[in-house]
């Protein structure tokens, strides 16, 4: 009878055995398809936010306003504002067409002054040959050479033939000058994207020895300016270099010059 019970008490625990182990197995697959589940929904859940945080911090970026002060390599500061690249101003390019011209047209017979020597005892402009739209040679003055590198090549060359016709050779003897005098100009019109048209109403007074009052000379124009890509500063600022880079440095270019008609004045 003992090893009855005993055999029947063996048969009991073999029973919860199993069913410990078969309800373990049963447990543990579950709670890993479980947690492999709320996991997954965890891993979504947190990627849902960084994205909201990530779009916020793009939202409030997208609405800050653009930095209006930029310092330069030399420490001077300067205001900016945010333009295409084919965008100027309309201050830009009225400054820019007033002083391409006024370099142009101003004929002293001098060279600008690089010291005070030279300032106190100016040289005389040696010119720059060009040949002229009559087959001839002629001179610009080297101020106007210089300043004509704010045209566009294509209407350059043909510019300078008809400013060396234009040019009296006794400008480079020191007895005659040329001053350029802007009397109006209008805002720009802009004609295209990235192109503009200036109306400038002026006069040049010839002044030599013989007519101290000087000879008015009516110069009324239409002047066509373009953005254009502004060139990188060279790694040293002197020479034929500097100068480009300087008439340039606005990112624009005259591509053409013509008469103002009478009824537009």
């Amino acid at each position: 009878m003992a090893v009855s019970k005993d055999i029947s008490n063996d048969s009991v625990d073999q029973k919860r055995l199993r069913f410990l182990n078969r309800q373990q197995t049963k447990f543990s697959t579950g709670d890993a398809l479980a947690l492999f589940a709320v996991g997954t929904f965890g891993l979504h859940i947190l990627t849902f936010f960084v994205l909201l945080m990530l779009y916020g911090s793009y939202s409030s970026l997208s609405k800050k306003a653009p930095p209006s002060l930029v310092q330069l390599e030399t420490g001077k500061s300067i205001t900016v504002a945010p333009l295409g690249s084919l965008e100027r101003t309309p201050q830009v390019v009225t400054r820019f067409v007033t002083d391409t011209m006024t370099l142009i047209m101003n004929w002293s017979g001098t060279l600008t002054p690089t010291t005070v020597e030279e300032a106190n005892n100016p040289k005389l402009d040696p010119g720059v040959d060009i040949h002229s739209v009559g087959n001839g040679r002629g001179k610009v003055t080297t101020g106007a050479w210089q300043a004509s590198n704010a045209l566009s090549e294509d209407f350059r060359k043909d510019f300078l033939k008809l400013l060396a016709d234009l040019t009296p050779q006794s400008v480079f003897k020191g007895t005659t000058q040329v001053v350029l005098v802007p009397l109006s100009i209008q805002p720009p019109i802009k004609i295209a994207e990235g192109k503009w048209k200036v109306k400038m109403v002026a006069n040049l007074t010839v002044f030599d020895r013989g007519n101290n009052l000087g000879e008015v000379i009516a110069f009324n124009k239409e002047i066509f300016v373009r953005a254009v890509s502004a060139p990188e500063p060279p790694a040293t600022m002197t020479g034929l270099a500097a100068v480009i880079y300087q008439v340039r440095a606005s990112g624009l270019e005259i591509y053409a010059i013509r008469d103002l008609p009478e009824e537009n004045l």
